[in-house]
């Protein structure tokens, strides 16, 4: 569903405007999410996972030893493989099933710590900092702006921040997507036998999308909603909000290894 341009949309960002990710039952349901292999939703597939850490090895850290600063780690499948390269690696994820998944694995070279990348403190003296897989889309314009800024004083002169962003298209795309439904005996969204209604949405003058979930508990009747939402920037958007939260340049990367067209990573520096 799109709202047509020339009407008053309501403001996307007002009230609870993502999944929460944070609730300690939805957490521990998203973490059998994050590491199963049938599909790359939440967490890659291992193989991906091993491609993209290579080249974080070979191209962000230039095969040196190197303090990296995982934002929104989840459970931390990239730090464990990074430290196992020989760098040390510090995770933020606000996800508890995520982190403690996280710390049960770390090695002693990886610290792992719960909190909102919003609000919580990242440190200094990173040489590498990233934010991947989509997470930059889901803030809004002032909070990602605070995130880029925060990540940007954690990094040592001359340091280099990586961000995975989701292409303006695939937002645009899932925003305009058709209402769909399904019914489960559990899943992401309960433990208990539900349905699950999604309706989506297009803002266009804010360049939003936005996903309205109801789930229906199937042995009650219970109502739960939830929405999930993102921004749509453009490449040029992207390396201006970079370089306003403190870089001196940013560009596209098109030798990063991915799955999929709809995203899309950056460095800057």
């Amino acid at each position: 569903m799109q709202v047509p341009s020339s009407g008053k949309a309501p403001d996307p960002w007002d009230g609870q405007y993502k999944i929460p990710w944070h609730d300690p039952d939805f957490s521990g349901r998203m973490l059998a999410e994050h590491l199963t292999q049938d599909h790359d939703l939440a967490s890659r597939k291992e193989e991906m996972i091993a491609a993209q850490v290579r080249w974080l090895h070979e191209h962000a850290c230039a095969l040196r030893p190197c303090r990296v600063l995982d934002i929104a780690c989840g459970p931390g499948l990239y730090s464990v493989r990074l430290a196992e390269l020989g760098h040390g690696c510090r995770g933020i994820d606000f996800g508890p099933a995520s982190i403690a998944y996280a710390q049960e694995h770390a090695t002693p070279r990886c610290e792992f710590v719960l909190g909102d990348i919003r609000s919580t403190d990242f440190g200094e003296g990173y040489d590498v900092a990233m934010l991947i897989y989509g997470e930059f889309n889901v803030f809004p314009p002032t909070e990602i702006r605070r995130i880029l800024e925060k990540a940007r004083a954690a990094l040592i002169p001359g340091g280099r921040l990586l961000v995975e962003t989701q292409t303006a298209a695939a937002v645009r795309e899932s925003g305009l997507g058709p209402a769909i439904a399904y019914e489960a005996s559990d899943g992401l969204f309960s433990a208990s036998p539900h349905r699950v209604s999604v309706e989506n949405t297009w803002y266009e003058e804010q360049a939003i999308a936005q996903q309205r979930f109801e789930i229906t508990d199937l042995a009650n009747g219970a109502i739960t909603t939830y929405r999930n939402t993102s921004k749509a920037w453009t490449e040029e958007e992207i390396v201006e909000l970079l370089c306003r939260a403190g870089f001196g340049s940013a560009q596209p990367m098109p030798t990063w290894p991915v799955q999929t067209p709809d995203l899309q990573l950056f460095l800057a520096h």
